[in-house]
């Protein structure tokens, strides 16, 4: 052959020639190896020159320097470094994103100049480079190897094998897609992250490096919303728009002790796994890190390709076809671990949702049909309806099944002692409380009396305060577990309670919000899920401000739910609008800051429920005290999203629809957006005519855009037990408000009576 031949023969084999090929990895470690190896290639390098990429809002001008294309990844070329001079622009074009930017970079835009980029890509970024530089022979500096290497510990993990789930697909899989990654490496300032992912609701991202403090590696999200033309339809109602999903699971486990007391987990788990897009023949689920795969197997009992890396959280399962709208596989697959601790007498599932495979985003809904095998010493609770129960020598089978789909499955056991309580209009309750444990807690930490009977009292109380607000539940049982933490947890039909609020009720009635908050869920959350984590709120808002409207109820004092309001608007006005709006979810406040780990809490919990109360207050006849229309309001949200997703703005509809106008302000203020208003007061009164008086409130409103407008409660005293209550709209700098004529002078005027407003209230002498 012709040295003109071989050389034609090896440009055709060249690696930019392979991009059309679809080539499905056979091992996912053989593919994860390649791109831990990846390398820059002395033949593929090239001179740039004002090369500009756009990605969406992102756009990068290599001004001058090379650029160098790495090694292929299963036959394709996925990967480039450009080292030189470069800026990196972006620009969200959302008020709530410029503002989230601005608090990281100190500006709503981002222009940043660059010394180095690592791109990955499964888009065209390689037909576009290959079509606008000349790529030829070049030393290469050892600088891009180690900043190729520096890209990569952002994105993966030696030790477990992982790598960015959705790349990882992408390489696995040999997809073509819009998916574009960018590790940044600025002049100024550290690394950014910056990703357009197909897969995500929210396909733009930007993300930073935080302290090392925090350990190797670990980003935090700065910006992300939907692409341009990006849209969510009636099929998106969750934080991803692709994944493999399992509408069906049939799971045994068996949990045995050992000589030590311990308990021994492991599982058969049968899915039937689906998606509404293609997907595969690589699919990624969740499994809890500290459990071991033994072995997968198909419907027919062919094994099953299956990797799982060193405490990886990520299971990779090789399909063997890809899976389509309408198309199935069902796998089953055996697994074992360590999953339950014990700590004195209690025993604590180290994770409650990934003790099962899951797909990427965790919330999507199957049919449960779980067995559990245990010993009679253990009593154990489930979700679904407990349909069979037997029993072997010591051993206790009980199988428990699901009468729907559901989002999220668990169980809990222990040395239990159960509680029962029957009562007329509510479902059977079991208070799972292990006794024996208290005992001896009890020599460190006093107990209260008859606690289990108290616990219950509330779980029955909520449970039936809940259906006379709400409206009912189709749970035929509920089961109130106790767990070794200090937090509480919610599924279908079940909450677990910490097993400090079985220790004692505490006066200021945390203990009563605490319980009615995790049986508020069974409500909100769960009957009514969020659509995105954006409505995050809709859950945790919701549950936190049924379990204060309970206590208001149980406890029948008003003063102890002004008090707890207070209370959470201390914290609130502390933050000011540092963490963000409530619309931002998870991501409100920065993992730097001192107060991040309160941040959540204060924002989606406790400003979410005042959001809540202030419409409660908005919608309240102030003449009659009488709030049926509030409480009309939402049982018509739950009624017409029970069962379904539900967004921030399926609930203005609804909130409008009882108001009777637009409610697009409310929500913008106090939902999308972080001022709080600082209202200084000031009235007079004086006499007229027919021996009635009138009174002048001039309202000073700062901290807020001019626009921002509420409607305050005002109560005047006017002796002799009588009280006038109006309700006043203030609104810019400064408002000059006349009230209706009154029969007395009043005494005294509380202006945001009720706390109507999330404000903080100054009352100063008039001045003309």
């Amino acid at each position: 052959m012709s040295i003109h031949r071989l050389l034609v023969l090896a440009l055709a084999l060249a690696p930019s020639s392979l991009q059309a090929q679809r080539v499905t990895a056979a091992s996912y470690e053989e593919r994860f190896s390649e791109l831990m190896q990846l390398h820059p290639l002395p033949d593929r390098v090239a001179e740039v020159s004002n090369l500009v990429l756009q990605r969406d809002v992102a756009k990068f001008t290599l001004t001058s320097g090379k650029l160098y294309l790495l090694s292929p990844v299963g036959g394709r070329t996925v990967a480039a470094v450009f080292r030189g001079k470069a800026v990196f622009t972006f620009a969200p074009t959302s008020p709530i994103e410029q503002d989230r930017l601005a608090r990281f970079e100190r500006a709503k835009a981002l222009e940043a100049p660059v010394t180095d980029l690592v791109l990955f890509f499964a888009d065209s970024t390689l037909a576009e480079l290959e079509r606008r530089l000349s790529f030829r022979l070049d030393l290469i500096p050892g600088e891009i190897r180690s900043r190729t290497k520096s890209a990569l510990e952002y994105l993966s993990d030696q030790d477990s094998k992982s790598f960015e789930p959705d790349l990882m697909a992408a390489f696995l899989n040999g997809e073509t897609s819009q998916l574009f990654h960018a590790h940044v490496v600025r002049a100024n300032g550290g690394p950014l992250k910056f990703t357009l992912n197909p897969n995500e609701a929210e396909a733009v991202r930007l993300q930073n490096k935080v302290s090392r403090r925090w350990g190797k590696g670990l980003t935090e999200v700065i910006c992300q919303f939907p692409a341009k033309g990006q849209s969510r339809t009636a099929r998106v109602t969750g934080d991803r728009v692709r994944q493999a999903d399992i509408e069906r699971y049939t799971i045994e486990s068996t949990l045995t002790p050992s000589a030590s007391g311990d308990l021994s987990f492991s599982a058969a788990a049968k899915m039937q796994i689906v998606a509404d897009t293609a997907v595969g023949p690589w699919v990624a689920f969740v499994l809890f890190e500290k459990l071991r795969v033994d072995s997968a197997r198909w419907e027919g009992g062919e094994p099953a390709v299956a990797f799982r890396g060193h405490d990886s959280h990520l299971l990779w399962v090789r399909l063997d076809r890809q899976i389509r709208p309408g198309d199935g596989r069902t796998l089953s697959l055996y697994y074992r671990g360590d999953l339950i601790d014990r700590f004195v007498d209690f025993f604590q599932i180290k994770s409650s949702a990934a003790w099962y495979p899951r797909p990427l985003e965790g919330r999507s809904r199957a049919v449960f049909d779980l067995t559990f095998n245990t010993t009679e010493s253990y009593l154990l609770a489930s979700v679904g309806d407990r349909v069979d129960s037997s029993k072997a020598g010591r051993m206790v089978r009980t199988r428990w099944v699901t009468q729907g789909r559901i989002r999220n499955a668990s169980f809990n056991l222990g040395l239990f002692k159960a509680h029962e309580v029957k009562e007329a209009g509510i479902p059977p309750v079991t208070v799972m409380i292990s006794e024996v444990a208290h005992r001896k807690l009890k020599r460190v930490f006093a107990q209260q009396r008859n606690m289990r009977e108290r616990v219950g009292s509330d779980v029955v109380n909520s449970l039936r305060f809940f259906q006379s607000v709400y409206g009912p539940t189709s749970l035929k049982h509920f089961y109130a577990t106790e767990i070794p933490d200090f937090h509480g947890e919610a599924f279908p039909g079940m909450v677990h309670l910490s097993w400090a609020t079985f220790q004692g009720t505490d006066d200021q009635g945390e203990d009563e919000l605490f319980r009615a908050h995790e049986v508020a869920h069974q409500w909100w959350g769960i009957g009514v899920e969020f659509e995105s984590y954006h409505d995050q709120w809709l859950s945790e808002g919701f549950s936190q401000f049924s379990g204060l409207w309970y206590l208001q109820t149980v406890r029948k004092n008003n003063e102890k739910y002004f008090e707890m309001l207070r209370r959470w608007r201390s914290s609130i006005l502390h933050r000011k609008d540092e963490p963000g709006p409530i619309s931002l979810g998870y991501r409100v406040g920065t993992l730097e800051a001192a107060d991040h780990y309160n941040d959540y809490s204060t924002i989606v919990y406790h400003k979410g429920a005042w959001a809540v109360h202030m419409l409660r207050i908005l919608m309240l006849d102030l003449k009659t005290m009488n709030e049926d229309r509030f409480t009309r309001m939402l049982r018509d949200f739950y009624a017409k999203h029970e069962g379904r997703r539900a967004s921030t703005e399926d609930f203005r509809q609804v909130v409008q629809q009882h108001i009777g106008t637009d409610m697009g302000w409310f929500f913008d203020q106090w939902i999308y957006s972080s001022a709080l208003p600082t209202y200084r007061v000031a009235y007079r009164s004086e006499p007229v005519e027919n021996g009635q008086y009138r009174v002048k409130l001039r309202v000073q409103q700062s901290n807020v855009p001019d626009h921002f407008q509420m409607y305050v409660p005002v109560t005047l005293d006017l002796g002799k037990e009588r009280i006038a209550r109006v309700r006043v709209k203030v609104q810019g700098p400064t408002s000059d408000i006349e009230l209706p004529l009154l029969s007395a002078a009043p005494k005294s005027v509380r202006f945001n009576d009720l706390e109507g407003v999330l404000a903080e209230v100054k009352m100063v002498d008039w001045r003309e």
